[in-house]
């Protein structure tokens, strides 16, 4: 009985990170919590491989019925690469939101407890047989990382295809406003978001004038950690974006020029016409 619950745990739990996964690029509403949400899941997607080759020298050790302390040895190194995956997994949450730090701890302190010496790593089972924690190890890790790697490209492409199609309104209205007035609008800053990107992990547009263009542009979440993603509309094609406020206040346009100054680590065109996406790390 207890077997067949820890399936159901870890299907339940292969099925969470992949919701977790995919939810900030599907339509609907922006929520704040779906993003750091996201963020987890590539994380224990990545670190989580790091138990694989712990989880299977622990199985082999049992099936092959290894001398007892040979056994032990790989349960508790098992125990400690969890321990150490969770930590890492749990100081990315805490960096994204001090609620989800928490919840990522008492999940971390579940699992070891599961495996711990009273219920796992230290008992000692019949030879030829494989123990649940050690498969839960080898599955779960590879069944995530797995998902996350076939459905990352066409979920994110499919999201800032979304965006861009859905800004289409607040183009055609900022080009009937400089029809109407002889020039581009100085701000659309205001309370209310009229023009919404429906896209559950993008926020909102923003609009800043340039030169004798604009720029509008977009936050995308993305599967690399560390890498931010800023998607921009020029009429132009004169895109410009750069890391730090401080860097246009401080250098000179010339210096703004230089893409080193600017912070980005690459620049790709869109599949939209006058769009580009700008990576910074």
């Amino acid at each position: 009985m207890s077997h067949v619950l820890g399936i159901a745990a870890t299907t339940a739990g292969v099925i969470l990170c992949t919701v977790c996964t995919v939810l900030p690029f599907l339509p609907g509403r922006y929520d704040p919590v779906a993003v750091p949400l996201s963020m987890m899941a590539p994380l224990f997607g990545r670190v989580g491989l790091l138990l694989v080759p712990r989880g299977i020298l622990w199985w082999g050790s049992e099936y092959f019925n290894r001398p007892p302390g040979v056994r032990r040895a790989f349960a508790v190194a098992a125990l400690i690469g969890v321990s150490i995956v969770g930590l890492i997994v749990s100081l990315g949450a805490f960096l994204e939101s001090l609620a989800l730090g928490i919840s990522s701890l008492a999940v971390l302190a579940s699992a070891v407890w599961r495996l711990g010496p009273r219920r796992g790593a230290m008992v000692i089972r019949p030879a030829r047989t494989i123990s649940p924690g050690a498969l839960y190890l080898f599955l779960v890790p590879v069944a995530v990382a797995s998902i996350q790697i076939a459905v990352a490209d066409p979920m994110v492409e499919f999201s800032r295809s979304r965006a861009i199609r859905n800004s289409a309104a607040l183009i055609a209205d900022i080009e009937q406003h400089r029809a109407a007035n002889g020039r581009y609008p100085p701000s659309l800053v205001s309370v209310n978001k009229d023009y919404r990107p429906s896209v559950i992990g993008i926020s909102e547009y923003r609009y800043e004038p340039s030169g004798e263009a604009y720029n509008l542009l977009f936050e995308q979440i993305t599967f690399g950690l560390g890498i931010r993603e800023i998607v921009m509309y020029n009429p132009l094609d004169q895109q410009v974006m750069t890391s730090h406020a401080m860097d246009v206040l401080q250098l000179t346009p010339s210096q703004l020029q230089l893409d080193r100054t600017r912070g980005h680590n690459a620049v790709h065109a869109a599949s939209q016409p006058h769009w580009k996406y700008f990576w910074f790390d």
